[in-house]
């Protein structure tokens, strides 16, 4: 059992949140998020950014120039403690994102650490490509600086953050995760890890050129979840219908043969660096239907926030581009709530009688089976119309979700446009 599989994240730029962008607006909108569902909420990088060679006229929240600062613009850390003491009142955990592969050029440990960073003729640089506005840790013999990174966790672990999401994952070496994961854990046992694992395309380049990338399955043997990126290329390939549906589903299969038994995989159809899943669709239904995809498949349920406004613009990160929450389609918020809601079923969480199930038709059939019951969900995915063979008794089936009959007979259901969820007890 991993009791994480019933669970939702909820992913936060505050900046991009409201007009405001501040914890003070999205503290207010607590009760919202978390009556959708929400378990975790995920705030992506709160610190200070770097001006030195930003990039926009905001600067990505992921070039950082003081760990232990919050961004002006945000608020202060007493509005922080606030936002923290006010989602644990509503029994939700709070996770922030770490950025230790790298920091904005004019972080205040380039001129305290010099040594911790990465040189090329003399110059600070990047291992990998060359973007302007970070420079990379060097790890390599440098103890002082995975010793410099725990003390950072533990400072808002002390402050009552409950996890950490951490960017770029596979690009920093198990001595650190080896070092400061225990460290932490003792502070607070329950600390929440999710590990920003990387698509296997880079994975291949990283390695060509001798670089640190850690695989998903030795990531397992520090993180708690892990993101779903090992299947991206097939994911992002089949929208842009570069990719089949099969490739995507054998990925999918891969992972219960490759990973250990109790994995968790943050499923999802957008975030921050990818495109809006309804940009891809233009189709609300279709959309609804990959939603339930991340709810429904193994692993722990992860949105992206402004995933209820159907909207299919993808927020700019190095610009003020705040969602607007009042075109909230109520019909989206209505599924994210009862698929959130029956993510909570205890089959969800177990290790074992879970498959995917193959069509000729682009649907996800995934079935979940234990000693209480068997549970079937079919999500529609590509609008395919018809009859599907399904391996069911003869008889009529109460659909979990919109409480209508699901007729079987001679081995074959209909398909609905809409996620089709059937629950036989034992």
């Amino acid at each position: 059992m991993n009791t994480l599989r019933n669970k939702m994240i909820y992913q936060v730029f505050v900046r991009n949140y409201s007009q405001e962008g501040t914890f003070n607006a999205l503290s207010k909108d607590l009760k919202r998020i978390k009556d959708l569902g929400t378990d975790i909420l995920y705030l992506m990088p709160i610190h200070p950014i770097g001006e030195l060679n930003r990039k926009g006229s905001m600067g990505s929240p992921y070039a950082i120039k003081d760990y232990y600062g919050i961004s002006e613009d945000l608020g202060t850390l007493d509005d922080f403690k606030s936002l923290i003491k006010q989602a644990h009142e509503l029994d939700l955990k709070v996770m922030i994102d770490i950025v230790f592969h790298h920091t904005a050029p004019d972080h205040v440990w380039v001129k305290e650490y010099p040594q911790f960073y990465v040189y090329k003729q003399g110059k600070l640089a990047n291992k990998v490509g060359d973007w302007s506005d970070i420079a990379d840790f060097e790890f390599d013999h440098n103890p002082e600086l995975i010793s410099k990174l725990t003390d950072v966790l533990l400072y808002w672990s002390k402050l009552g953050v409950d996890g950490y999401r951490f960017d770029v994952a596979s690009m920093i070496p198990k001595a650190f995760y080896e070092y400061a994961f225990p460290r932490v854990k003792k502070l607070n046992p329950n600390t929440i890890t999710l590990a920003e694992s990387i698509d296997s395309n880079f994975v291949d380049y990283l390695r060509y050129h001798n670089h640190t990338c850690l695989s998903d399955a030795e990531l397992y043997q520090y993180f708690d979840i892990l993101y779903d990126y090992d299947n991206q290329v097939n994911f992002i390939g089949y929208l842009r219908h570069e990719k089949t549906f099969n490739d995507f589903i054998e990925a999918h299969r891969r992972q219960e043969r490759i990973y250990p038994v109790d994995y968790v995989k943050a499923r999802n159809v957008e975030n921050h660096d990818n495109p809006r899943i309804h940009a891809y669709t233009q189709d609300k239904v279709k959309t609804i239907n990959w939603l339930a995809y991340t709810f429904m498949s193994k692993g722990i349920a992860f949105l992206h926030f402004g995933v209820e406004t159907l909207s299919d613009h993808m927020d700019y990160l190095f610009e003020k581009d705040p969602v607007d929450f009042s075109k909230i389609d109520d019909q989206i918020v209505y599924w994210i709530k009862t698929l959130s809601k029956l993510k909570k079923r205890r089959i969800f969480a177990q290790n074992y009688g879970y498959k995917l199930v193959s069509h000729p038709v682009d649907i996800l059939h995934f079935e979940y089976e234990n000693e209480e019951e068997r549970l079937i969900s079919i999500c529609n995915i590509s609008h395919a119309k018809g009859m599907i063979f399904i391996d069911l008794p003869e008889g009529e089936y109460r659909d979990l979700i919109s409480n209508e009959l699901i007729d079987v007979r001679f081995g074959q259901l209909k398909l609905s446009d809409y996620p089709m969820i059937i629950s036989i007890k034992k």
